[in-house]
């Protein structure tokens, strides 16, 4: 019998029932490798972290509690259109033609993403034509201050990029973008202008990625270079760590219409188990 009028009992007891939280959330929340090259990643500044992340070079894994805090971004949205309703705003979460989300997808389907939502304005505003909705969560102090101060496009430029992809391919000139401060639930409102040509430019990028077969330049050749100390692929692009074996890590493998992979040595396209496990003649794509 566990004796529960023991202090010390208790505090194992919680401790073990917090592990077993986290470990749950680490296994649930893994959606695994993103499949495809996605809008909200195209807008970062280094394309060789971008072509591991495409080409699967290292499945990044994170602990129970930051895979919580990336869950709470998508539950908030939810309460963002709760809001926007509340107050008139009628709001469209799936495209009438498929049933789905709203989604944008290209290059063969390599490249795309998802849209939060498109609105249009209570006639009170006196605004006629319809909006992209961006959602985001941010924490407290000076980066959501600055970000009330400076505007998305200086603060968060990955978030405007995204958007400025999202409305050409809807075309929508303008988004109505909101970020909540998830400690306070003080939230940003911002009306922002979206460029299309640079989203044209940002279809270019993604394009030169994905059909790369060797790893573009990163940001910096020195290890260490701020951002290259935070980033997940610091150990493969500056000190030759292995990299995970699959068939889209492998030299053999290029990418192909409908989101499939072909394997050039043996002229097949491999399903999704045989990518995740590759074969015995795995070579690697990194030089």
């Amino acid at each position: 019998m566990f004796d529960l009028t023991d202090i010390t009992n208790r505090k194992i007891l919680a401790d073990k029932i917090k592990e077993e939280i986290d470990s749950y959330c680490a296994y649930i929340y893994d959606d695994g490798p993103r499949t495809h090259l996605g809008a909200s990643l195209i807008g970062d500044e280094c394309n060789r972290k971008l072509w591991y992340t495409f080409r699967w070079i290292k499945h990044v894994t994170h602990e129970g509690r930051k895979y919580r805090l990336f869950n709470r971004g998508h539950k908030e949205e939810a309460r963002f259109i709760e809001w926007l309703r509340g107050i008139g705003f009628d709001i469209y979460e799936t495209d009438d033609k498929t049933g789905r989300q709203f989604r944008i997808a290209s290059k063969c389907g390599h490249y795309g993403g998802s849209l939060d939502g498109i609105t249009t304005f209570p006639k009170r505003y006196i605004i006629h034509e319809p909006f992209l909705l961006e959602f985001k969560t941010n924490k407290t102090g000076s980066e959501f201050k600055n970000l009330i101060k400076n505007g998305v496009k200086a603060e968060k430029p990955k978030h405007y990029k995204q958007m400025c992809v999202y409305g050409k391919k809807y075309n929508l000139r303008y988004a109505l973008y909101m970020c909540v401060n998830k400690n306070d639930d003080d939230i940003h409102v911002e009306i922002v202008q979206l460029d299309w040509i640079l989203a044209d430019e940002l279809e270019t990028k993604a394009e030169t990625i994905i059909y790369s077969h060797v790893p573009p330049e990163g940001i910096s050749l020195k290890p260490s270079y701020f951002k290259c100390k935070m980033c997940d692929y610091q150990g493969v692009c500056h000190k030759n760590e292995p990299i995970d074996i699959n068939c889209r890590s492998c030299f053999f493998a290029r990418p192909v219409e409908d989101k499939q992979w072909k394997c050039d040595k043996y002229g097949i396209i491999p399903g999704k188990e045989a990518i995740l496990n590759a074969c015995p003649e795995w070579k690697s794509i990194l030089p």
